[in-house]
């Protein structure tokens, strides 16, 4: 026996309603809300009692002890950070046999943790299209994220990723070295214009948000680099464009109203009819969904625009030329896949170079070794440029320190600290039977802080396991090449897949080369030309910090740093 979905219950109320509301004298509309709120509670009854307890065929499985009979595990969820619950019970329930560790939610609805590498493979390489968003993620996200390769499946999913492709490929990528450079070093510059010319009190020093500098800088980046166009929203706060900062603050901010969308979408209405529920959080992000369109339209006709004149320079390297010149998308599919790109690739590198710039505030002694590799190794903000090619050799090669401290906040980390899959179909798990509709849970924060992997200071920031010789690195036969990464990029551990910060197979990160590219020259160029100190020393104890909810776990409160200028660069 299955599960059953709200959908098929709302259908079903819909269908036993029409033939009793003949045959009696009351509306249909009144015929319809008590059949809906019967089936409803039969429903709950099944669903959340006798599924979970005595037909689930995934109730032999290693289970997280739960007190209450109703909710199991949600306050931990609710409370905690997103991915500390589940880090803990990677390290605490026993899961050897499927790699597989099950937990209930509110109403003991299940959920299935992948924990070991060999199911993460399953999941996330041999079986990837086995496994999808559920659609009730898909149908919170689209309206801002769009439906491109984020959020595509099957068929179309491959399409997409073969054909966008060669925008991403490393090759091109390392091109828009020289772009990132010069939008990084004019941001750092416009820093340092701002802290020579802002009166001092005394002798208190410059502090700033390094949060909204980082969202900043990082749209800066994304503009220039994906679609060629120059923003400048780190000096220009009434930049045509830095309406898009406004939108994605309001949408990836939490609302009263979430938690009512949510159990709404999930437990209550089919998602077709969501778009429509008349809240004010709802209203507004269909509304920012059409500004959001418009903006990224507008952008892709003017790019088109760009290009069939004849002074145009068919050679630009930003991603939207390539992606054009290329060919193989409407403009509706083109709209969809900038809302991806702008969405999952703004606040993600924003979030990882705020907790960088915390950890080497906390660590002076990172710091300074940062900044004199950078400092060693590449020109002034205020000097000419490198050749594209050049510096990214340079950064690239010959500057091991930075990349570590780089790979190390992107594992500790982890801007995207959890995922979710649903089974489409009847499959397996490393020999456990997983029945279509099995809602599965993938957390990069717990398999990045996984103790059986990476070793008993796998919950400690060390960017040395980075530059030391591996002790446990051996081929690993679940990669998808064949053989083993570089050891100091693999840290030593057994798997690629201890690492998850940009998942891995055919529904990996596209965008992975450009973010560790963005993220490692706007570092560079902070930590070269300033040193940083942390206002508020309490939270030298990351459990100080509030987390604000959404997809990254981000300061709610932003990340307040002293700011000085450091001279010689």
């Amino acid at each position: 026996m299955l599960s059953i979905s709200p959908t098929v219950v709302f259908a079903l109320s819909v269908t036993l309603s029409y033939p009793l509301a003949k045959a009696g004298d009351s509306t249909y509309l009144s015929i319809f809300c008590r059949v809906y709120g019967i089936c409803l509670t039969l429903w709950a009854l099944y669903n959340f009692i006798l599924y979970p307890n005595v037909f689930s065929p995934l109730r032999h499985l290693p289970t997280v002890d739960g007190k209450s009979w109703w909710s199991r595990q949600s306050l931990r969820l609710l409370v905690e950070p997103r991915g500390v619950p589940q880090s803990d019970w990677v390290e605490n329930v026993p899961h050897q046999r499927h790699g597989l560790v099950r937990y209930r939610t509110i109403l003991n609805e299940e959920r299935l943790l992948v924990a070991a590498p060999e199911a993460l493979a399953e999941v996330l390489t041999t079986k990837s299209y086995h496994f999808q968003k559920p659609q009730s993620i898909v149908t919170g996200l689209k309206p801002i994220a769009g439906v491109g390769i984020l959020l595509a499946e099957g068929d179309q999913h491959k399409q997409q990723r073969k054909t966008l492709l060669p925008a991403f490929a490393y090759r091109h990528i390392k091109d828009l070295y020289g772009l990132m450079w010069d939008i990084s070093s004019h941001a750092v510059t416009t820093l340092s214009e701002v802290i020579v010319t802002t009166p001092k009190v005394g002798k208190q020093p410059y502090t700033m948000d390094i949060m909204q500098w980082a969202s900043k800088a990082t749209l800066d980046i994304i503009f220039v680099g994906g679609m060629g166009q120059s923003v400048d929203s780190v000096r220009n706060e009434d930049s045509n464009y830095m309406n898009l900062r406004r939108i994605y603050k309001t949408v990836f901010s939490q609302s009263s109203q979430d938690l009512i969308l949510f159990v709404l979408r999930v437990w209550i209405l089919p998602n077709w009819l969501m778009p429509y529920v008349p809240l004010k959080r709802n209203m507004v992000i269909q509304r920012e969904s059409k500004t959001l369109r418009d903006i990224c339209r507008q952008l892709i006709r003017q790019k088109k625009r760009d290009l069939e004149s004849e002074l145009a320079d068919k050679r630009e390297k930003d991603i939207l030329t390539v992606a054009l010149n290329y060919g193989g998308f409407t403009e509706d599919e083109l709209v969809e896949q900038l809302l991806t790109f702008l969405a999952a690739g703004h606040e993600t590198t924003a979030t990882a170079l705020t907790w960088a710039v915390y950890v080497l505030s906390k660590n002076p002694e990172m710091q300074a070794k940062v900044r004199d590799e950078v400092r060693t190794h590449l020109p002034s903000p205020s000097s000419p440029s490198k050749n594209p090619e050049e510096l990214a050799t340079v950064i690239d090669n010959n500057m091991p320190y930075l990349h570590a401290i780089c790979l190390e906040v992107l594992r500790y980390f982890a801007p995207v600290p959890i995922t979710f899959r649903e089974a489409a179909v009847d499959t397996s798990i490393n020999g456990a039977p997983i029945p279509a509709g099995t809602q599965l849970v993938i957390c990069p924060r717990a398999t990045n802080h996984d103790v059986s992997l990476w070793g008993d200071d796998a919950r400690v920031f060390n960017p040395d396991r980075y530059l030391s010789q591996p002790k446990r690195a051996q081929v690993d036969p679940l990669e998808e090449n064949g053989h083993s990464e570089s050891p100091n990029k693999n840290a030593g551990t057994r798997s690629n897949y201890a690492t998850l910060t940009f998942l891995h197979g055919p529904r990996s990160c596209i965008g992975q080369s450009f973010s560790k590219a963005e993220l490692a020259i706007l570092l560079a160029t902070l930590v070269g030309r300033f040193e940083f100190a942390l206002v508020d020393e309490s939270l030298r104890d990351e459990t100080k910090f509030k987390l604000r909810g959404g997809a990254t776990n981000r300061p709610a409160h932003g990340l307040h740093v002293k700011v000085a200028l450091v001279e010689g660069w």
